[in-house]
């Protein structure tokens, strides 16, 4: 039985229409229609692409010779040679990288999977739990919170002129986590501080670590000077060392969450590290500034290794501090990454806009493990809702 022209095109008529009523992306409705138009599937339509794309460039380097296309007058010709560069780096990863490779395929699947559904995709679900109170109301919280009122303090430092701004140039600007320094569940967004007592475990780790070594080399010339007289002694001081360095080093994690600045979604207030010596306090987000330094790299006192850091400081602090005003190092990479952890956790605190995609993962990430930034309580479950069950991915087109 063959079937007329009109039937073919009544049957195309109502495949688009199913593709109309399932409310696909637009992007797959274009694909859709360019394969009815010419009979090629996409794979076949970016093959024929990309060979008329090396073409083109082979024709401008024949006519070019030793010349790089990607610096070419040619704007065309130019962005022909960055697409290719761009498709050839793709390319390498998939093939270096398999796993991964396969893992992006999945979550590009599972977004297309999550459109499809654009009921659920585009509910709006309720934002009460995010903070609405204006800035003297939250100001008032923390310091019932803080247990005494704020002093207000003015910042001048010879090397830290730098201030970073305060918002991203777009909410979505980036695309990977690891570009930010920065963790979040969709409630609270972390910051490490660059001290603390992680830092202060791993010294102490280090410090045992190399003091075991040296017991044990002390050992070895006991034993060849005298014998087997002390080994028991020698042995169980070396065991001890070795193992308290061990054990701190592999359990200063544990003091982690002490470390960080989090930037509270849900409250509109900061909670600073715990210092050494003090407690930490809250204040409104708006009252914390970043500074980088005004040369590259920020030497030591003793001017062995240098580092990059930046200065978190707060413009407000409790009546309680009653010697020195706190200021926080942060960052330890570039300039660059500490301006845009700085200018994330101010976006993300900013609830008029939804969380940006670059956030997803780390979002992602504590729902897995069912636990929140701290990893002391569990996932949020005003959050919840916007992450698959079973993928553990973001199903929503905006995570408030």
């Amino acid at each position: 039985m063959t079937m007329s022209s009109d039937d073919k095109s009544s049957v195309k008529s109502s495949n688009l229409d199913d593709l109309i009523d399932n409310l696909i992306s637009d992007e797959e409705l274009e694909r859709y229609i360019a394969e009815q138009n010419d009979g090629l599937t996409h794979e076949e339509r970016e093959k024929i692409k990309r060979e008329n794309r090396i073409n083109a460039i082979n024709q401008w380097c024949a006519e070019n010779p030793g010349r790089d296309p990607t610096r070419a007058k040619d704007k065309t010709i130019k962005q022909l040679a960055l697409d290719e560069e761009a498709e050839v780096r793709l390319e390498e990863f998939r093939r270096d990288n398999p796993e991964k490779a396969a893992e992006n395929r999945r979550r590009a699947e599972n977004r297309s999977k999550y459109r499809k559904d654009r009921q659920t995709y585009n509910e709006q679900l309720p934002r009460d739990y995010l903070h609405q109170d204006s800035y003297e109301t939250r100001l008032k919280k923390a310091e019932a919170l803080n247990g005494c009122r704020f002093k207000t303090r003015t910042f001048k430092s010879k090397r830290f002129t730098d201030q970073y701004a305060a918002e991203l140039e777009s909410p979505n600007r980036g695309s990977t986590l690891e570009g930010h320094w920065v963790e979040n569940d969709g409630k609270q967004l972390a910051i490490s501080w660059f001290g603390g007592w992680s830092n202060l475990f791993t010294a102490l780790g280090f410090f045992f670590e190399t003091l075991a070594f040296m017991v044990f080399l002390f050992h070895v010339y006991a034993l060849i000077a005298n014998g087997f007289e002390y080994f028991w002694i020698m042995a169980s001081i070396y065991v001890t060392l070795f193992g308290l360095g061990y054990f701190t080093l592999k359990h200063r994690a544990i003091l982690a969450h002490r470390d960080n600045f989090y930037f509270n979604r849900h409250t509109g207030l900061v909670k600073t590290p715990h210092t050494l010596f003090r407690k930490p306090f809250y204040l409104p987000y708006e009252d914390i500034v970043c500074y980088g330094a005004n040369q590259r790299n920020v030497g030591s006192a003793r001017g062995g290794s240098r580092v990059f850091v930046s200065l978190m400081v707060p413009l407000k602090y409790p009546k309680h501090y009653r010697f020195t005003k706190p200021t926080f190092y942060v960052g330890g990479s570039n300039r660059d990454w500490d301006s845009l952890a700085y200018a994330t956790a101010m976006t993300f605190m900013d609830t008029s806009i939804p969380l940006g995609t670059h956030l997803y993962q780390s979002i992602e990430h504590y729902f897995k493990i069912d636990k929140d930034i701290t990893e002391k309580h569990g996932f949020p479950e005003e959050l919840k809702p916007y992450l698959d069950p079973v993928d553990c991915q973001v199903n929503r087109e905006a995570v408030w």
